[in-house]
């Protein structure tokens, strides 16, 4: 499991915060470096924020979501930043496979300085919670 995020940019850290209560990784973004940790495993849990989109109504809810399978070289970019769907096809090209992935994906309002969590962040954490069991007991 790794939790993607900068603990230090408001909701930002929530990927890191989830991570690391459960024993995962957390970093502050995605680099080719970890094709070599992700080759061996079975399964992987990205946790991410992600920018709620600004509208009237009911608070967007965190997602999880399975990443479909990435041939190699698609998508592979060049950039030291990845999304996982990238760091995939970079682990399947070098290592001849990759993990099925997941993406918890948590609605973030404010990525301003500071390690404390917007209110619509806060409300949306158990339900980010109840996902990272459910993916965990699946394990």
């Amino acid at each position: 499991m790794i939790g993607i995020g900068n603990s230090l940019r408001g909701d930002d850290g929530v990927g890191a915060l989830l991570a690391e209560q459960v024993g995962g990784r957390s970093v502050h973004q995605l680099t080719p470096e970890l094709a070599a940790d992700l080759a061996p495993l079975q399964r992987v849990l990205f946790i991410d924020a992600w920018l709620a989109p600004q509208q009237p109504g009911p608070l967007p809810q965190p997602r999880l979501d399975p990443l479909p399978a990435v041939s190699p070289g698609v998508g592979s970019g060049t950039s030291h930043h990845l999304d996982p769907a990238q760091l995939l096809a970079i682990t399947t090209a070098l290592y001849g496979r990759a993990p099925s992935a997941f993406w918890l994906r948590i609605p973030a309002h404010s990525f301003s300085h500071g390690r404390e969590f917007s209110p619509g962040l806060q409300a949306s954490l158990p339900a980010a919670r109840r996902l990272l069991r459910c993916w965990l007991v699946k394990a």
